[in-house]
């Protein structure tokens, strides 16, 4: 732990309160007892989404260099398996796993079937996509332009987790952030797809990639199977304040089929 996140939980042990950096350099000081009501601040919302429906796996697809990992790994001790397909991020997610007992790293892609594909590998590699970026996002991203492809393995999520969950019923959290491919890989969960009680989604409300869904089409796919909006954090705007993309954090819905609770 670095001196500056020491002193800050000294200074929240201290007073009480979570503090929480917001949008625009703004910051929060939230009640320990009511952080399930910080409806505005993500890291509270998913620590209390993890401890509420006791999650006792994280798989964390479309890992790029584990920042999810890492950043999750503060609120969470237990089993996180990790997905990057692109060979650069995929190095440096498996050399910081190496260091953590309980998080392992395959380097494959995900889908609705078992298949080789190319997938275009940006300056930035976080906007890999097995689709091409279009061009509102190569304008707006100017680090999503292609440098080079590579042919990846894509596999089924329902094959690879068969012989990580075995034939215990687990509780998962599913982390998805493919640029575009999101609902690609839910619909390839299968009849696992019960087991997941929390997930995340990268939803685009301007698409930036050619053929990905539209954002109601993906919304509409997850409450098909039980999960529901718990929460919408922005991810990126445009120069007039426009969301491009959100991060969806979703519940799964164990009183009723209609989301009414």
């Amino acid at each position: 732990m670095t001196l500056r996140r020491m002193a800050k939980a000294l200074v929240e042990t201290v007073i009480g309160r979570d503090i929480r950096s917001m949008e625009q350099g703004a910051v929060a000081f939230i009640d320990k007892r009511q952080r399930h009501h910080a409806w505005f601040c993500y890291d509270l919302q998913l620590q209390w989404l993890l401890e509420t429906n006791n999650v006792d796996l994280v798989v964390d697809v479309g890992a790029n260099e584990g920042q999810f990992a890492q950043r999750v790994r503060r609120v969470y001790a237990g089993e996180i398996v990790s997905f990057e397909p692109v060979s650069a991020p995929f190095a440096r997610l498996a050399q910081l796993a190496h260091r953590d007992p309980r998080w392992s790293v395959h380097q494959l892609a995900l889908g609705s079937a078992d298949a080789t594909a190319t997938i275009h590998v940006a300056s930035d590699t976080s906007f890999s996509s097995l689709l091409p970026a279009n061009e509102f996002s190569r304008q707006r991203f100017r680090r999503s332009a292609v440098l080079s492809e590579e042919a990846v393995c894509v596999k089924r999520l329902d094959d690879v987790l068969a012989p990580l969950l075995g034939t215990t019923r687990r509780r998962l959290f599913l982390k998805l952030d493919t640029q575009g491919y999101d609902l690609e890989v839910f619909n390839g969960l299968g009849t696992q797809v019960d087991q997941v009680m929390v997930m995340q989604s990268e939803i685009s409300l301007v698409t930036i990639y050619n053929g990905m869904p539209r954002w109601t089409a993906a919304i509409e796919a997850y409450e098909r199977a039980g999960l529901h909006v718990a929460g919408m954090f922005p991810v990126t705007r445009d120069g007039d304040g426009r969301i491009i993309e959100y991060d969806c954090l979703l519940v799964r819905n164990t009183t009723t089929t209609d989301g009414r609770g």
